[in-house]
């Protein structure tokens, strides 16, 4: 059967034309190629992630073609950066799987390129959380749904607060605030822990602070940066103190750490998207330590720039010849209560109300629903979908002031070759 199935799929396009028609018959329902049990269709549904993801996904889809014995679906996962390395060299060929997990900041460079499916009357969205769906539309048009959801967040070990008599931060506190914060937990730890890491090396959290300033990272139409070599000098000039005194790790150390930092029971202190409380939880209850959340630090104590977030999110490629079969397995694993709480929390949040209330809340993930109801009332739109460049933007951004942080060049002149080489990157997108 195995062998039939690749020609079986094949025959049914006879070139690009067929595609599209087929792909637009599909799209509207009951009509498109139907499979039965002894033939079904085939979709490929491809993933990142570790061996646990990979075992609860194949779980929650086995269950999906016991319940849909007209569709087989071929799975595949791989980490974070050969998932990547392979979906990129695929595009040209436009040899997507039908289904596949996106990152957020990687959804204009295959949307805006017309290698996704518009989602809009494929798949349901009636079953979504309020506000998730926002990140989802480019250019106003639904090319993703979301899995789960998360949002910037302190991570923080209150028994060592409470340890050294230290008052845990609380929504309104700066990022001054919070540096002399990670100075006195630093000195309050001792040797070879310290209160919190370099923050001026993400710049996830530059636009956070920007935006908490009422700028932006990107431009609204995401083609160039929407802030100042200034600015950028600032940001990068946030940190330098508390790395030189001791406050935060040298970028050595920084970059030897095989664990984060807070999991590794070398931080206090951790800004990072909320939902990896569910990673740290079990190594840091192991070793009789305790996990919060509280709101990041703002430049504007009634802006902290919160917006929620899609952890991951699930898309069609436009090269599927079978987007309903494909629409009809995203919406059983995010809707159909069995397949919710086989997959638990491990990509986040549920963003649907049926997933939410089907899972089985552990207490990290009650922390992270009790967090973002604390702050929801600090919660703003979400800012524009990165621009297809923002990969390569990003690793321009750490890799620049990498050589800041070893001294090579002042963050004057780091901000100069930045922009250089973002303004570059910007380019080769048209």
């Amino acid at each position: 059967m195995s062998i039939h199935k690749p020609l079986r799929r094949r025959s049914l396009l006879a070139g690009a034309t067929a595609a599209a028609a087929l792909g637009a018959t599909a799209a509207c329902g009951d009509d498109g190629p139907a499979g039965t049990a002894d033939d079904p269709v085939e979709i490929g549904f491809e993933w990142w992630g570790d061996d646990a993801r990979a075992e609860v996904t194949k779980q929650a889809v086995d269950l999906f073609m016991e319940k849909s014995p007209g569709i087989k679906v071929r799975t595949n996962f791989a980490d974070y950066p050969a998932y990547w390395e392979g979906l990129t060299g695929r595009m040209a060929s436009r040899d997507l799987p039908d289904v596949f997990q996106m990152d957020y900041p990687r959804l204009r460079q295959f949307g805006a390129t017309g290698m996704l499916t518009p989602l809009d009357g494929v798949v349901s969205t009636d079953d979504f959380r309020d506000g998730v769906l926002e990140t989802a539309k480019l250019d106003g048009k639904l090319v993703a749904v979301p899995v789960g959801s998360n949002m910037f967040g302190l991570i923080y070990r209150p028994d060592w607060f409470e340890e050294h008599g230290i008052a845990a931060p609380e929504a309104g506190y700066s990022w001054e605030d919070y540096g002399a914060l990670i100075a006195q937990m630093t000195t309050a730890l001792g040797a070879d822990k310290w209160g919190g890491s370099d923050w001026a090396s993400s710049y996830l959290l530059m636009e956070l602070w920007l935006r908490q300033q009422g700028g932006a990272f990107y431009a609204d139409d995401a083609a160039s940066l929407a802030f100042t070599k200034d600015q950028l000098v600032e940001w990068w000039s946030s940190t330098t103190a508390l790395v030189s005194s001791g406050a935060m790790p040298p970028p050595d150390v920084a970059a030897e750490a095989t664990a984060p930092g807070v999991a590794g029971g070398v931080m206090a202190t951790e800004l990072r998207w909320d939902t990896a409380m569910s990673g740290y939880w079990a190594a840091v209850a192991e070793g009789g330590g305790t996990l919060a959340l509280a709101p990041p630090p703002s430049a504007d104590p009634t802006n902290l720039a919160l917006h929620l977030r899609p952890s991951v999110q699930f898309v069609i490629a436009a090269n599927s010849e079978f987007p309903a079969e494909s629409a009809k397995l995203i919406e059983f694993l995010l809707s159909d209560p069995e397949a919710a709480a086989i997959l638990g929390t491990n990509r986040g949040i549920p963003s649907t109300k049926t997933g939410l209330a089907s899972v089985e809340i552990d207490e990290a993930s009650q922390v992270v629903l009790d967090y973002e109801a604390t702050v929801e009332q600090y919660l703003i739109e979400a800012p524009v979908v990165p621009p297809a460049a923002a990969g390569s933007i990003e690793a321009k951004f750490t890799e620049i002031y990498g050589q800041v942080q070893y001294g090579e060049m002042t963050p004057a002149e780091a901000a100069d070759l930045f922009f250089t080489e973002a303004e570059t990157l910007f380019q080769s997108e048209q």
